[in-house]
């Protein structure tokens, strides 16, 4: 049984983290813009605070309509098979002085490639914040070891079809 990997995986990799580069430095370029058109020095520092700020907070967003761009994708074109859950787990981390938890669930899965009849194995990360710790725990709960999950596979790309979305580096 081997992963299925695809070659695409670490270009998406490395233009996720140029696409990641270039939104906070056009964002921030806007800002700083507006921040110029106010004509006031504390603006540029508060330009440069608001542009960092919307960031980072609207950057989640643009990930999560991505992945909603892509799965749509990939339920328009890929073969759905049913895969056996091998592993699965719940972790909470907690940064210094953070009162909010990240959980973090972790699912691995076995199934047959509908075109070559080769047995795969698909793992995906996930990791969810404080306010949505219910979720984690039910992902965990629905998806213990033994249970059925749908999985969208389309040549070497393949992807579980639940409505969670993963973590970044495995949302290809």
């Amino acid at each position: 049984m081997k992963p299925l990997f695809s070659p695409v995986v670490p270009v998406y990799w490395i233009v996720s983290a140029l696409a990641a580069a270039l939104y906070f430095s056009g964002v921030l370029r806007v800002a700083m813009m507006l921040a110029r058109w106010a004509d006031e020095s504390v603006a540029l520092v508060f330009g440069f605070l608001g542009g960092m700020l919307f960031a980072l907070l609207t950057w989640p967003l643009v990930i999560a309509i991505v992945w909603q761009a892509r799965r749509a994708y990939l339920r328009r074109t890929a073969a759905s098979v049913i895969a056996t859950v091998t592993d699965s787990g719940h972790r909470v981390t907690r940064a210094n002085n953070n009162p909010f938890a990240t959980h973090r669930v972790h699912i691995e899965a076995t199934f047959t490639h509908p075109e070559t009849g080769t047995e795969h194995r698909l793992r995906k990360r996930y990791a969810l914040n404080e306010f949505r710790r219910s979720t984690a725990k039910e992902m965990v709960r629905h998806y213990a070891v033994g249970a059925e999950i749908p999985v969208l596979v389309r040549g070497r790309v393949a992807g579980f079809d639940v409505p969670q979305r993963p973590q970044w580096v495995d949302l290809w």
